[in-house]
């Protein structure tokens, strides 16, 4: 039987080891790689999540401003007039109508654009006479709006109003609805706002005021 040369086994095993070895490190390369790849992959998730997270706690803290912003409207001058040019007659058999005219300065110190539709009401019980109007007006931020409100007093009111009616008692409803412009949504808050002249006492826009300068 022919032995085998001892140099060609050498050198088999040698190229057998030196694979091996070659497979080892290659396989070690693929699992650095991979390692890397699904680093890359979990940091770039986890900057998306972060992402997200803070642009969530913007809209959040945002939401919660806009809200807000509606409350911190507060007026800053009044001016009224009456336009009698549509009522004739006297005392008890007046025949028209009288508008009365009331312009009120509203201070937006806001950074939000807002767009407000108010409804006054105004109620004073010895006369019997309810009022009501409804105006719409654009406000800037930190700026200043000038909305006048129109209120009919008809010549029926007028000729039905008792001769002892106290004009000092009266009660004041102001409900409000916005849009509230913000930079990822647009907001729409409402309020309502109350006042009540036997106890001097109001809420929200109401609660403000006193002692205006005349616009």
């Amino acid at each position: 039987m022919r032995k085998r040369d001892s140099s060609s086994y050498l050198a088999g095993s040698t190229l057998c080891t030196s694979s091996s070895q070659a497979e080892h490190r290659s396989d070690r390369g693929s699992s650095g790689l991979i390692a890397v790849l699904i680093l890359g992959i979990a940091g770039y998730a986890l900057y998306l999540n972060h992402q997200q997270q803070v642009l969530q706690a913007a809209k959040n803290s945002e939401a919660s401003a806009a809200s807000n912003s509606v409350n911190q409207l507060t007026f800053t001058c009044f001016s009224n007039r009456t336009d009698s040019s549509n009522i004739s007659g006297t005392r008890g058999s007046f025949s028209g109508y009288l508008i009365v005219y009331e312009t009120f300065g509203i201070s937006n110190p806001s950074s939000f654009v807002i767009d407000a539709t108010w409804t006054i009401a105004l109620d004073f019980p010895s006369a019997g006479w309810f009022l009501r109007n409804t105006q719409t007006f654009h406000m800037s931020p930190n700026g200043v709006a000038y909305p006048e409100f129109a209120f009919t007093i008809t010549a029926n009111q007028l000729n039905n109003t008792p001769t002892n009616a106290n004009f000092t008692i009266f009660n004041v409803i102001l409900d409000g609805s916005y849009q509230v412009t913000g930079t990822y949504a647009t907001y729409t808050p409402t309020t309502h706002s109350t006042y009540d002249s036997t106890t001097s006492s109001g809420n929200g826009s109401l609660g403000t005021g006193s002692g205006l300068s005349k616009c």
